[in-house]
């Protein structure tokens, strides 16, 4: 291994797959930060202006990591892995060889799970996860594609609530998304979150090709760290298809990538990629800032621990990786203090259990982490676990001391926790097929196939479906109301509470503090029903299924608007209605 430093003429140290993985992620990063810092300025966002940045960005970063990719086989231990000991035609023939179905692998990855997660939405693409969170960020989107900007009075805002000191870093890039396509944040949130979730995906390819051995079907290996993922099923793909945790999937991505980058720093200590590293962090940040801790700690402690280095050096490589971020941290943090009270939120969040993880995934990870922590190298991966860990204890405490009900931050930290343990796992399946070579058993590359087929398979037919909130007959049922109807008017006769609270506050786009809020009888479907039997009231409602709402409402109201089964009904009489108090 080189010194820090060394080998400077050499331009990089990445493959073609991992200069094509880290251009695709330089086009949203770039769209984020460089919207925010326009946002947070009080100046006006112009999305096209923002995409022709972002495409700038991300073709000089593709020009600089594809250019960069054909370095020389000795700049780098990763190429060692995969070339031959013959330096000659035949070794470089096969390190081209790998390189091209690396690429293949990585496209094939990013491009099946892409179209997969969109199957799932077809035809309408609109989201199709449930839970309360989904209104909450829609809000935040709402708000950005009607202002642009971020007004002096935000703070005082009424529509937004506690959202106002959120990181809007995922609301822009969705906002920013449905501008380009001539739609909106709405029907750009599911492709956004899609993509993102397809290129975490290989990214982890990417990573466990680096920490794989020389000498085995390692393509085939390293997608089974991307199956791995499918086995905590209410991890990976119920964060978002249940919960609707977005602002939370979308920074899983550049989390992902910043320890992607701290491996590949680990290997050749290449400055290049903790310019990565950077730029992954500071979208990182501006997503769901949650994440940022863990990826830091591990990169102080990746650098501590390795063989000493020329301490000035290590100090700008650590600058390089780090200032960027403290930069828009700064920028966020200031005037928005609140925000940091998000330690101690109470909610809903998944528990750890084996049934939620499976024995598998446990099993395979545990011993991939202990295979690794033996290495002389390649810690990085069990440094995130680690910080993973101490940040999620520290949260927890800080939870606990606050009162909160459940800690509710400290146990979302298993989310971000499946993506290294997937590598671990890859890693304990290398050792598994060496073990079984050294017995006599013969690895076939048609065992990796129908592995992949059967997960595939799998995966195809057990789709997460959870019942979704949003459903185009009830938006357009909302958008009607929402221009022919006073807004602090209307009821919801809906089969999910969640769909109630969508229209009102993103829809409908009522205020927060009300007392309308504070009822928690506005959103229950049974008291809406009830509410409904008797002549006084609201005047206005949206009914999601007009034709399964009792016999009793349905011949007492008058139907305004019929979108497919939802409708907009009228009380036909005494209704009420003080829209002086939303």
């Amino acid at each position: 291994m080189s010194p820090l430093g060394a080998d400077q003429h050499v331009r990089s140290r990445l493959t073609p797959a991992e200069a094509a993985a880290a251009s695709a992620m330089s086009l949203p990063a770039a769209a984020i930060v460089s919207a925010y810092l326009v946002y947070r300025s009080g100046y006006t966002v112009l999305p096209f202006v923002i995409l022709l940045l972002a495409i700038v960005v991300a073709a000089m970063v593709f020009r600089w990591l594809w250019h960069a990719s054909g370095a020389r086989l000795r700049a780098s231990r990763y190429n060692n892995l995969v070339a031959s000991h013959d330096n000659g035609p035949v070794g470089r023939a096969f390190q081209a060889s790998h390189r091209q179905q690396e690429l293949i692998a990585f496209a094939a990855i990013v491009g099946a799970i892409f179209v997969w997660l969109l199957w799932l939405a077809w035809p309408t693409l609109l989201w199709v996860g449930g839970g309360p969170d989904i209104t909450h960020h829609l809000v935040l989107i709402d708000y950005i594609e009607r202002q642009w900007q971020l007004s002096r009075d935000v703070v005082s805002d009424p529509y937004l609530g506690d959202m106002v000191y959120y990181t809007p870093g995922s609301h822009l890039l969705i906002a920013l998304a449905g501008a380009w396509t001539r739609t909106d944040g709405l029907h750009a949130l599911y492709p956004v979150v899609a993509f993102t979730v397809a290129l975490k995906a290989g990214f982890v390819f990417l990573i466990a090709l680096r920490l794989l051995p020389a000498g085995l079907p390692r393509t085939p290996i390293a997608v089974g760290a991307v199956l791995l993922l499918l086995l905590p099923r209410a991890y990976f793909l119920g964060s978002f298809t249940e919960h609707s945790f977005i602002a939370q999937v979308v920074a899983e991505l550049f989390a992902v990538v910043m320890l992607w980058a701290l491996v590949v720093w680990e290997h050749d200590h290449w400055i290049g990629a903790l310019v990565l590293f950077a730029f992954a962090g500071m979208a990182t940040f501006l997503a769901w800032p949650i994440w940022i801790g863990p990826p830091l700690i591990a990169l102080a402690a990746v650098m501590l621990w390795r063989r000493p280095q020329p301490l000035p050096e290590l100090v700008r490589h650590f600058v390089i990786g780090v200032v960027p971020i403290a930069f828009v941290a700064a920028v966020h943090i200031v005037g928005r203090v609140q925000w940091l009270g998000y330690a101690a939120t109470s909610g809903y969040v998944l528990r750890p259990s084996v049934a939620a993880i499976g024995w598998t995934f446990l099993l395979l990870s545990a011993a991939g982490v202990a295979l690794i922590a033996a290495r002389t190298i390649d810690r990085a991966l069990v440094a995130c676990l680690a910080a993973i860990a101490v940040q999620a204890f520290a949260l927890f405490v800080v939870a606990k001391r606050r009162g909160a009900d459940t800690p509710y931050i400290a146990l979302k930290m298993m989310y971000l926790a499946i993506y290294p343990l997937a590598v671990c796992g890859a890693v304990a399946i290398a050792a598994l097929i060496q073990a079984g070579r050294q017995l006599g058993f013969r690895w076939r590359p048609a065992s990796a196939g129908l592995l992949i087929a059967v997960f595939s398979v799998f995966a195809a037919t057990h789709p997460p479906r959870a019942a979704p909130v949003i459903t185009k007959p009830i938006l357009r049922a909302g958008i009607w109301t929402r221009e022919h109807a006073p807004a602090a008017c209307v009821d919801y006769l809906v089969s999910n509470g969640y769909t109630a609270y969508w229209l009102h506050l993103a829809v409908l786009r009522n205020p927060r503090p009300t007392a309308r809020m504070e009822d928690p009888d506005t959103f229950d479907p049974q008291k809406a029903l009830i509410r409904w039997i008797y002549p006084s009231g609201l005047p206005y409602a949206i009914a999601d299924d007009f034709d399964r709402l009792p016999r009793d409402i349905r011949t007492s109201v008058d139907v305004v608007a019929r979108f497919g089964r939802a409708a907009v009904v009228k009380r036909r009489g005494a209704p009420t209605c003080d829209t002086g108090a939303r």
